[in-house]
């Protein structure tokens, strides 16, 4: 019963606002105190209540008890709030109104002078002779609203759509060629700068050059297309600028990578011979091992059955853990070989030797040329076309 009644006091501060879920410690769960009005103007979580005895405590007001005292006095609170809201009742007072005029010194009701309307109202009732207009052939309403025609369809022009997708083609791989010209640029530019904050701004510039070429071109066919002479002129300077840059960024870049090329080359013949001789070094280690040696496995499960039944003080079994050392190095060396000779033959994971020889050094000057002929022109042409081939079309 005792329980059935905390219960049912819980559930009924639950209802007033209480959230016991707020705590997860069931003997201290704070909740704002609103029982006195000293309590309620302070906002405090100073009322703590207890869940497993079923009592309360507040440290500021003094007040405790059980749940069920608790109910009872937050129930008396809400009676009082809800009086405290109902608005205060009306007494019937006498409300002089100084504005209205007193009936001695009101002015007195006039009679006014009462006249008939007429019964008739006069007018002119002369005759109007009726104005007749005849419809023409104008008047019509075929003439008036003539109906409308429809639309002409055009024939497939099939040369605007050729040169349109051949010039999307140009754009395309102009703007490309005019990314791996950034990249190449940016590389070389960043390089040649140590600190690392120059570097990135260093590099930056590059990228620059690079879209200063093909916007400027793009610039001085426009203009000369549309006979403006003179501004062709200047972006074509700036065109000239950055084409010249980008070609010295990207030509850097190729040196760059061909010099690091030749000297993988060396380092691979290096490599070689130091490879050559640790394996005949190798092998002569290997072959001062007993070839009767047994295998790994073996001597492992041999030494263990020995030390499951107690004898390892007896000589065998000292003798194995010796040819347990030999075997572990025979492995050892043959899979060394083995690594080696496969990075000789080229298969193995590095494939240091291999990769080194068999890269191809590309002519700097010449590639660094055709790339920047292809991000400048090849981007130019195309913009160029799709200007001129919609632009005046749409004037027409």
């Amino acid at each position: 019963m005792a329980d059935e009644r905390l219960l049912q006091a819980i559930q009924q501060l639950e209802e007033l606002g209480v959230d016991f879920e707020s705590s997860q410690d069931d003997s201290e769960v704070r909740t704002l105190c609103d029982l006195t009005p000293d309590c309620r103007e302070a906002g405090e979580n100073s009322l703590i209540l207890n869940r497993r005895q079923g009592t309360f405590y507040c440290p500021n007001c003094e007040s405790h008890g059980s749940f069920a005292e608790l109910v009872r006095l937050k129930e008396e609170v809400r009676r009082q709030r809800i009086q405290e809201m109902q608005p205060p009742p009306l007494d019937a007072e006498l409300i002089e109104d100084t504005g209205a005029l007193v009936p001695a010194v009101a002015s007195q009701v006039r009679d006014g002078e009462f006249t008939p309307a007429p019964a008739k109202v006069s007018r002119n009732l002369a005759r109007h002779e009726a104005k007749v207009r005849t419809l023409g052939e104008a008047d019509k309403l075929e003439e008036r609203f003539p109906h409308l025609k429809p639309k002409e369809k055009k024939p497939f022009n099939g040369e605007k759509f050729i040169i349109s997708l051949l010039a999307l083609v140009f754009l395309t791989a102009g703007l490309a060629a005019a990314a791996l010209s950034g990249f190449a640029n940016y590389q070389a530019f960043s390089s040649s700068v140590a600190d690392p904050l120059q570097s990135g701004i260093w590099g930056w510039t590059g990228v620059i050059a690079a879209v200063i070429s093909f916007g400027g071109f793009t610039f001085f066919y426009w203009h000369t297309a549309n006979h403006r002479m003179k501004e062709g002129w200047r972006a074509l300077i700036f065109a000239l600028a950055g084409m010249g840059t980008s070609i010295i960024g990207t030509e850097r870049f190729i040196a760059a990578n061909n010099t690091a090329a030749a000297e993988e080359v060396v380092r691979a013949d290096a490599n070689r011979s130091v490879l050559e001789s640790q394996i005949a070094d190798w092998r002569r280690q290997l072959e001062g091992i007993p070839p009767e040696t047994r295998s790994v496995e073996g001597l492992e499960a041999y030494l263990s059955e020995v030390e499951r039944v107690g004898r390892t003080e007896q000589k065998p079994y000292r003798d194995a853990q010796n040819e347990l050392g030999l075997a572990k190095r025979r492995d050892e060396l043959q899979a060394k070989i083995e690594a080696a000779n496969a990075e000789l033959l080229g298969s193995g994971e590095g494939n240091i030797l291999t990769e080194a020889q068999t890269r191809t050094n590309l002519p700097s000057w010449f590639f660094a040329l055709m790339l920047e002929a292809f991000s400048s022109q090849g981007t130019s042409i195309g913009l160029v076309a799709l200007l001129i081939l919609y632009g005046r079309r749409k004037q027409a």
